[in-house]
């Protein structure tokens, strides 16, 4: 997911929601000269438009895994087909038509993952929760972007920390199977959040510095998706805990 160095300020790569891995393609960042506002926002509306389809393919992909009551056990097959699809895009991502529908393939195959999850949110009868946690997310994420894209603040330096972030994040999760403990699961969603928070500054200011290309967008919009994918799925752990114990997640 996250940061092969180059030898401009932003490193290359991007990766699934459970891992990281090192990205064939490089993102190509904008020479000096052409490095201005109008290049960055162009680069921008591209990742926009990609996230608003992508985030609309999850969408289908959860409905219809709840129509035909996806069970948990499919899950875990689910997103290793989407790992898959998400190495492939690394392979082709340079390949028009392909690319994009790898991208979309990839976020059906997510939303998909996460049908079990809300069938068990709406069959607990809190579909409340479940709103509430979009509507934070939608907003959280809407500020950090807005942020990370006015801010003179530099994250650049980010991209090392947050790997060993995510590395302790992923130990601690692997602990918590082994020790049941509600407040060791609500800790681990705090720091979840502010990871992933952190992630997104981190990915919205990549723009500023990158060309406008059509695979830039892509690599992009595929790491700010699990960024924000991942934001959802903490948030909505925390309001779970705090709204009546940890039923959501078994």
């Amino acid at each position: 997911m996250f940061n092969p160095r180059m030898n401009d300020r932003y490193g290359g790569g991007f990766g699934g929601r459970r891992g990281a891995f090192s990205s064939r393609y490089q993102y190509q960042p904008a020479a000096l000269e052409y490095a201005t506002a109008e290049t960055a926002s162009g680069l921008i509306s591209k990742v926009m438009g990609l996230l608003a389809f992508s985030f609309l393919f999850a969408f289908i992909g959860a409905i219809v895994g709840v129509a035909i009551a996806l069970p948990y056990t499919a899950t875990f097959l689910v997103f290793i087909g989407g790992f898959i699809v998400l190495i492939a895009l690394n392979f082709v991502i340079n390949k028009p038509g392909i690319n994009i529908f790898l991208l979309y393939l990839f976020t059906f195959l997510e939303g998909l993952g996460l049908a079990p999850l809300i069938s068990l949110y709406l069959a607990a009868n809190l579909g409340n929760i479940l709103g509430e946690a979009f509507l934070i997310t939608a907003v959280t994420s809407f500020g950090l972007a807005a942020y990370s894209w006015t801010t003179k603040r530099d994250f650049s330096g980010l991209g090392s920390k947050l790997f060993l972030g995510l590395i302790l994040l992923l130990v601690a999760s692997l602990v918590s199977i082994f020790f049941q403990s509600t407040f060791f699961v609500f800790l681990i969603s705090v720091a979840g959040v502010g990871l992933f928070s952190a992630y997104l500054l981190y990915y919205v200011q990549r723009a500023k510095y990158m060309a406008d290309t059509l695979p830039n967008a892509i690599g992009l919009a595929v790491s700010i998706f699990i960024t924000i994918l991942n934001l959802f799925i903490y948030i909505l752990e925390i309001l779970t805990i705090l709204q009546g114990g940890n039923r959501g997640r078994q």
